[in-house]
């Protein structure tokens, strides 16, 4: 075994790696977290290492030789001999903080008004009840066991049938009993098949308890408490998806779960290093034990609810792609059969998928969109590393997903960052090309996140430093405007000297084309979904906009670019992270459980990779804002 020693930003740690090993699964191995958008193909170019010590032999198109110094990538260098190697703070995966939100006040139109909404259309049931029960203490002649005593108070007290108890509360109800002089509160929900599951048992004056609400994404996790007994958000928070170290897509994920421990890697990722923390944050700041919250619901994409039951996924990118599940109503899933840091009995409501690419996170977002309850035709479009559109009203939803790639929460862009403090996520360029910023939290800027670049790309657009493709304008001169050796050029978005930052925050050709590739596929998935029923834009009441960057993006821009049409800007309404806000609905109403199962089966897929004329219209959108500029009259006439 050879020693590899590897220099942190903040420490230094040696470790064993056999000769031959590959240099990124050594770090891997070691714990070190690097930005790895392609998961170790050779093609993003983010896991740059310095070579301080040592040899190491490049593997790459199937070429080899012996590298002795300098920058080079951790995927394709492998280990001969002792190695010293220092990881830049750049190249390690960034987002790893926690952003929390308390204020009430945002919690009405995220959350509340969609709620009274629903209730006033739909009806409302909780998924848990609590109630306190006194019983009947044991003597010699009324000897039975703790666990049917209080099984037949239930049956007498509260009219409930068969019961299931978990082992884990079979242990505690013997203490809660005589603690309490036989009175407790049970906590209960009613399982599908009618039988009643305990939740918890506990003293009669506690809280009946809490439930948290959770979008998946494939970049980031957000996730809300909620108060069950008030259904009030006590508070609202968001982390980094841990498993982006894996691949920035979900098809890079979905190839690193079927490498050796991959899959499990996987599923610890998004529990134990993103939604745990991300829970145990929320309930330290609001005062409350993670065992106190007894349900659990959570809004995912195909791919990711996967992951997160550590289900095989493999089948979900080959043809015909089908998934092992769409809806769990046939199964129960508990909190302690995923790992969640949380009551163990807690149920797991998982909002259901439609396809392999169209997820959980869709349908919770049609509820809290209001898409099936109008007879105008309406779109809601998702902005997330996948981007998922929805075309219905209340006769039908027909839905569609197309690769758009992480560019819109900030990834596989070189100073990218999802939308936290310290994320640029406005920009104007003035005549000397210089760009004024708007700082989430007014800080100090630390990266650029999806409703930043829009502005960016747009204003470069606007002040003809890049053309429409994206490349910059050699014949302007600025200094704001550099190249490499390789002749890429990049734009200086923020230098260093200037805000007193570690390092330029840059925008560059590659990011520029990656950015444009995303915004091209789900303007061209838009304009198939509306085609394929021989629809255009006009025949539109609303688009409905959502994701996390939505309530951030400036409209005139998104559309100088050719993200969205060029309609009476009055048809856009942004409603911010949809999923979250379905997966809050799910978790205080069982009636929107039933309405998201409901929407998954009535939605009908179109796949675009099939689909007719889908990959010309992905082309003519690929420039800015399009090859055919009279679908963008406002743009042309300010360009």
């Amino acid at each position: 075994m050879l020693d590899v020693t590897i220099n942190l930003p903040e420490r230094t740690m040696t470790v064993k790696a056999a000769a031959g090993e590959n240099l990124l699964q050594v770090l891997r191995t070691a714990g070190v977290k690097l930005d790895t958008p392609c998961n170790g193909n050779g093609t993003c170019g983010k896991c740059r290492v310095k070579l301080d010590g040592g040899r190491v032999e490049k593997r790459h198109r199937g070429r080899r030789e012996e590298v002795s110094g300098g920058e080079l990538l951790a995927c394709t260098s492998y280990v001969t001999e002792p190695l010293v190697v220092t990881i830049p703070r750049e190249t390690l995966l960034a987002g790893g903080s926690i952003s929390l939100e308390r204020d009430s006040s945002a919690f009405e139109g995220r959350y509340y008004s969609v709620k009274k909404a629903f209730e006033a259309l739909h009806g409302k049931e909780s998924h848990v009840q609590a109630a306190v029960l006194k019983l009947v203490e044991p003597t010699l002649d009324d000897n039975l066991s703790d666990v049917d005593r209080l099984l037949r108070h239930l049956r007498v007290d509260l009219g409930c049938g068969e019961a299931v108890i978990s082992l884990d509360l079979a242990r505690k109800l013997p203490h809660v009993l005589r603690e309490n002089d036989f009175q407790v509160a049970v906590v209960y929900s009613r399982l599908p098949d009618g039988r009643v599951r305990l939740l918890d048992v506990k003293a009669p004056e506690a809280h009946p308890g809490y439930g948290v609400a959770v979008d998946v994404g494939t970049t980031s996790v957000a996730a809300c408490l909620v108060d069950l007994a008030t259904e009030k958000v006590l508070a609202e928070g968001s982390c980094a998806n841990a498993q982006s170290r894996y691949g920035a897509d979900v098809i890079n994920r979905i190839i690193f779960a079927t490498k050796g421990d991959g899959l499990q890697l996987l599923q610890d990722a998004v529990v134990k290093e993103s939604i745990n923390p991300l829970i145990k944050e929320l309930c330290l700041h609001c005062g409350i034990a993670g065992d106190e919250i007894v349900l659990f619901s959570v809004a995912a994409n195909t791919v990711m609810t996967h992951l997160l039951l550590g289900i095989w996924p493999d089948f979900l990118r080959k043809e015909p792609y089908i998934p092992a599940l769409t809806a769990t109503e046939n199964i129960a899933v508990t909190a302690a059969e995923i790992g969640l840091c949380i009551n163990k009995n807690a149920p797991v409501l998982l909002a259901p998928s439609v396809a392999s690419y169209v997820g959980g996170d869709i349908t919770a977002g049609v509820a809290a969109a209001f898409l099936r309850e109008t007879e105008q035709n309406s779109i809601l479009i998702d902005l997330g590393t996948n981007g998922e559109i929805v075309l219905g009203n209340s006769e039908f939803a027909m839905t569609c997903a197309c690769s758009a790639g992480p560019a819109f929460e900030g990834g596989e862009i070189s100073c990218g960052m999802r939308a936290a403090a310290g994320a640029i996520e406005g920009v104007v360029l003035d005549d000397t090309y210089t760009a004024h910023l708007k700082v989430i939290g007014g800080r100090k800027p630390a990266g650029i996140c999806g409703s930043g670049l829009i502005d960016l790309v747009a204003e470069l657009k606007r002040t003809g430093l890049i053309d429409a493709r994206g490349r910059f304008r050699k014949d302007i001169k600025t200094d704001k405007v550099v190249y490499d050796a390789y002749s890429v050029g990049r734009y200086i978005v923020a230098a260093k000297e200037q805000y007193d930052i570690p390092a330029d925050i840059y925008l560059t050709e590659i990011d520029i084309d990656n950015f444009v590739r995303a915004k091209a596929a789900v303007y061209s998935a838009t304009c198939v979904l509306l085609s394929s029923l021989g629809l255009d834009f006009d025949d539109l009441a609303e688009i409905k906009v959502a994701g996390g960057i939505g309530n951030h993006i400036n409209l005139t821009n998104a559309v100088r670019i050719g993200l969205f049409p060029d309609i009476n800007p009055d048809k856009f309404t942004f409603i911010g992270n949809s999923s979250l806000t379905g997966s809050y609905l799910s978790l205080v109403n069982k009636k929107a459980t039933d309405f998201l199962k409901e929407t998954a089966q009535q939605m009908t897929y179109l796949e675009l990779s099939v689909y007719p004329g889908y990959m010309d219209e992905f082309v003519s959108a690929s420039f800015i804002p399009h090859t055919d500029r009279t679908r963008f009259p406002s743009a042309a006439a300010r360009s």
